[in-house]
């Protein structure tokens, strides 16, 4: 009959990795979740502000319609900085750091674009308000001066169509009779720009016209007196790169 022996123990073992180990399966999934997503693709989740940042770049394409749309722009940018800022500090969980520059790049790159495609539009409107002045104030120095001819050249062919010579020059002497003799002219500096359906850029405006000072007809030794200026609603139009009155409210087609 053999002889009973007692049961032989395990060794403890000597891995003090194994000795540590917690045998909680809980707490060995809370350790797994804090390390999910580091060094593998499988766990990464690209950041909501990465995403929004590049919808907003490509909007930002709304600012050619009208200025206030580069606010979309600068959101752009923020919600790409944001998601930088996310990203790096995700320890790893969190990817779309690419989408985040894309969008600060779009955002940079359409809002840019629209503000030297505006400022180049100011830019050349403020030489037409410039050249317009001074169509107008050559047609008051022309009408000082009495040199109607030459202000009538300042006039475009569709006015001359209408208003011949002789009438144009009844017509000035005639105001000037009623309101007093022209002394000058200028714009209002308040212009209102348009473009036609046949690619003619015009232009609205009011024309400042100036009076020389009169002496009262009852007491001639007394100091001329001014008079005050007159608003006359003015056209014009750019005619072979120059700008042509179409018509001011002094003149007035023959018959009515």
């Amino acid at each position: 009959m053999p002889e009973l022996e007692p049961p032989r123990k395990t060794p403890p073992s000597t891995d003090k990795s194994a000795q540590t180990e917690s045998p909680d399966p809980i707490l060995k999934l809370h350790k797994m979740s804090t390390t999910a997503g580091v060094g593998s693709q499988d766990y990464v989740a690209i950041n909501n502000a990465a995403i929004v940042s590049v919808i907003l770049g490509l909007c930002t394409a709304l600012a050619f319609l009208g200025l206030p749309f580069l606010i979309v722009g600068a959101a752009g940018i923020v919600s790409g900085v944001i998601a930088l800022v996310q990203v790096r500090h995700s320890n790893g969980t969190q990817g779309g750091a690419a989408l985040a520059i894309l969008g600060i790049l779009l955002s940079l790159a359409l809002a840019g674009s629209v503000a030297a495609s505006s400022f180049l539009e100011w830019n050349r409107q403020r030489d037409d308000e410039r050249e317009i002045d001074k169509v107008l104030e050559q047609f008051g120095q022309y009408v000082a001066a009495e040199q109607y001819d030459k202000a009538y050249q300042l006039f475009s062919p569709d006015f001359q169509m209408v208003i011949r010579p002789d009438v144009f020059r009844v017509q000035l002497q005639a105001y000037q009779q009623y309101f007093g003799k022209i002394d000058g002219a200028t714009s209002n500096d308040v212009f209102q720009f348009a473009t036609t359906t046949e690619g003619i850029q015009t232009a609205q405006t009011q024309a400042i016209v100036r009076f020389q000072k009169q002496k009262p007809a009852t007491n001639p030794t007394q100091p001329a007196s001014p008079r005050e200026p007159r608003r006359e609603p003015t056209g014009l139009y750019r005619l072979n790169g120059q700008w042509r009155i179409a018509g001011m409210e002094i003149f007035r087609k023959p018959g009515k």
